[in-house]
C-alpha cells in the first residue's frame, strides 16, 4: 500500500500512527480543535486543516491544493454522511481511496452524484476496526499509544 499521502478528517491518532508506520510521507489531520494539531505531531501528522476556518475554501479544497490533486487515502473518523462527502472530494481522482471508520445515527444516508463516481475513479469503503484482530491487534496498538 503506497501512503504518499493521506488526510482524515477529525483527527483519530491511531489512523495517523497507522499512516506513519506504513510509511505515509505527508499526513494531513483536519478537525475543528487545531491543540489536536501539537498531539497529532507524535503520531504522525506532518499538516493540519482547521475545518470550518480554511481562508473561505471547502477544506477539500485546501486537500486538493495542498497535495496537488487530492491525497491518495482519505480516512472519515466521525461518522458524518457531510464529512464522508468531504473525503470523497478531497481525494484523487483516478485513484484515491477514502476509507469510512466513523458511523452516522442509524437510518443515515450517503449519496453520491453517480456521474462523478464513474468518472472519478475513487474507491469508497467502509471498514470496521480497520481488518485489526483484537486478540492480537489491539494489545499492541495500545502500547504504542501509551509509550508516545
Amino acid at each position: 500500500m503506497d501512503f504518499s499521502n493521506m488526510a482524515h478528517y477529525f483527527i483519530d491518532f491511531m489512523v495517523a500512527e497507522g499512516a506513519r508506520l506504513c510509511g505515509a510521507t505527508k499526513i494531513i489531520g483536519v478537525d475543528v480543535n487545531p491543540e489536536k494539531f501539537e498531539v497529532g505531531k507524535k503520531f504522525g501528522v506532518t499538516d493540519f486543516v482547521h475545518a470550518g476556518k480554511s481562508e473561505n475554501k471547502p477544506v477539500s479544497q485546501v486537500i486538493i491544493e495542498m497535495t496537488d490533486g487530492g491525497a491518495d487515502y482519505c480516512f472519515e473518523c466521525v461518522g458524518m454522511a457531510s464529512l464522508m462527502h468531504e473525503a470523497y472530494a478531497s481525494s484523487r481522482k483516478g485513484w484515491g481511496k477514502i476509507i469510512v471508520l466513523g458511523l452516522d445515527k442509524p437510518g443515515a444516508r450517503l449519496s453520491l452524484n453517480c456521474s462523478e463516481v464513474l468518472h472519478d475513479g475513487k474507491t469508497l469503503q467502509g471498514n470496521l476496526f480497520g481488518g485489526l484482530k483484537p486478540k492480537s491487534h489491539v494489545s499492541i496498538l495500545l502500547k504504542r499509544y501509551m509509550d508516545k
